[in-house]
């Protein structure tokens, strides 16, 4: 049961990131596609915050797990509770055409996200 929520946080970022994103970007114009952006984006990052919190939960309450798994739980929750801190940021950046701001939240947004796929990916894999 503990790799569950792991699984679905790797499943919804490439979900996401793969199929839903570029869809998006392809078939809608772009006013449309930054008003739908807008509206998926922080439901993403709250549903990855929620299912980094109860795997910290499961892993809390299960005897065989290391201290890797905790952190790997507890960053989940900090890292998706950031890029959904930042996105009225990075909107409001782009709002004003500050490019600049606008692509450095933005390389953090997608960096944590990496870091988020990679490190619940590795997680079954931890002693």
């Amino acid at each position: 049961m503990h790799n569950f929520f792991p699984g679905l946080i790797v499943g919804a970022i490439i979900l996401q990131v793969a199929i839903v994103a570029p869809s998006m970007f392809r078939t809608l114009d772009i006013a449309n596609f930054g008003k739908s952006i807008r509206a998926i984006w922080p439901k993403f990052f709250a549903m990855i915050a929620i299912l980094g919190m109860l795997s910290l939960i499961t892993v809390y309450l299960s005897d065989d797990l290391s201290i890797y798994h905790t952190l790997i739980a507890l960053v989940s929750v900090v890292l998706a509770v950031i890029c959904y801190a930042i996105i009225p940021a990075t909107n409001r950046a782009t709002d004003e055409g500050d490019k600049k701001t606008f692509k450095l939240l933005h390389r953090i947004s997608v960096g944590f996200t990496i870091i988020l796929l990679i490190i619940n990916i590795i997680f079954p894999f931890l002693p």
